[in-house]
């Protein structure tokens, strides 16, 4: 039997793989960093006696341009060194699931080389200057940013070698809903709201309350540089207000899926449908993460959850999968007008979906 393209999806693990595959992620991801991060500290605290007060604890273009408490930098070591790397697995583990894919072998790999990084930026700034009586007495601190960068890339190609590679096996498409043939002067119309999984918005909070943390900090040590996390919280903002709830819609036009907020938004025309399947979709394991997403088998995605889908397959395009609930019927209506022949007409009927 031929395999049709659209079943070779990421899906399911086997769950000996799927064990493997989370103990090298708890081993690479946070393991390994607690150690890094527990060397980094002991270090730092047995410098601190050394360090001037107020210490450096920022540089800019000329030289150190911020100033604060010594013991700051085990905060910093704490926080960037096993915060970051805890907050990207366990993340990682909740979303996953039992489902598995490069994403999830790629953030692992994220978190150890960040705590990597962070222990020879925290170190490193403390080491320079100890004995100093002036903070200001210290020098740059570019070949401590050189070495840490490739301390990052160093542990983070380790972390990705270290854990396994593994294979998800395909996912079965849903059963099919079966629509009665929709007849000439009939118009059949199904709509639903998909909206962003709890645990989704949950990781995203979790992000914008770093954020916040961040660029409260900076407006007090260096409020020239604020701007850097303000504008990055503003743009996360509007891309979670763009992204956390779409319209779709499936009738005789066609596929539409619109933002709440109007933009984005993506139309298939009916005539560029060339098949269509309600499927389950695994938005970590098949995209990355949830959102407007392009996979790397060439397919996009407006994944907000995990659970059914609706899939399909547009002429001269990549695929467009949108999770929602109710997806067997809004594939149904779609297939019903592909099977049609003739155009439709006046007397309209409306199916609306549940809430995704």
């Amino acid at each position: 039997m031929t395999e049709h393209p659209l079943d070779r999806q990421v899906s399911a693990v086997p769950e000996g793989d799927l064990r493997r595959a989370r103990r090298a992620l708890v081993l690479v991801g946070i393991v390994a960093p607690v150690v890094i991060t527990a060397i980094a500290v002991g270090l730092i605290l047995a410098w601190l006696p050394e360090l001037p007060d107020p210490a450096a604890t920022h540089w800019g273009v000329d030289g150190v341009d911020g100033f604060g408490a010594p013991v700051i930098y085990i905060w910093l070591a704490v926080g960037i060194g096993l915060g970051l790397p805890l907050l990207l697995v366990v993340s990682t583990l909740a979303m996953a699931r039992g489902q598995w894919g490069v994403a999830a072998r790629l953030l692992g790999a994220m978190a150890l080389g960040l705590s990597g990084f962070s222990a020879v930026i925290t170190t490193g700034s403390v080491a320079i200057q100890r004995g100093l009586e002036d903070a200001t007495q210290v020098g740059g601190i570019g070949g401590i940013l050189i070495l840490g960068v490739v301390v990052l890339l160093a542990l983070g190609a380790a972390g990705w070698f270290l854990q396994p590679h593994v294979h998800p096996t395909p996912a079965a498409a849903l059963k099919p809903v079966h629509l009665a043939s929709i007849s000439t002067g009939e118009r059949v119309v199904w709509m639903a709201t998909a909206t962003m999984s709890r645990g989704a918005m949950i990781i995203i909070g979790c992000a914008v309350v770093l954020l916040v943390a961040v660029t409260a900090v900076m407006v007090v040590q260096a409020p020239e540089s604020a701007w850097v996390p303000a504008l990055t919280l503003l743009i996360i903002g509007l891309a979670f207000a763009a992204t956390a709830s779409f319209r779709v819609k499936a009738g005789p036009d066609g596929l539409s899926v619109r933002s709440q907020i109007g933009v984005p938004r993506a139309v298939v025309p009916l005539d560029e449908v060339v098949s269509v399947r309600a499927v389950e979709c695994h938005p970590f394991g098949e995209f990355g993460g949830f959102g407007w997403r392009l996979g790397v088998d060439g397919r996009t995605g407006i994944v907000l959850r995990t659970g059914p889908a609706i899939e399909v397959e547009r002429r001269g395009r990549g695929r467009l999968i949108v999770t929602v609930d109710g997806a067997e019927v809004g594939a149904a209506v779609l297939q019903a007008y592909l099977d049609r022949a003739g155009a439709p007409s006046s007397r309209d009927a409306t199916v609306e979906g549940g809430d995704a």
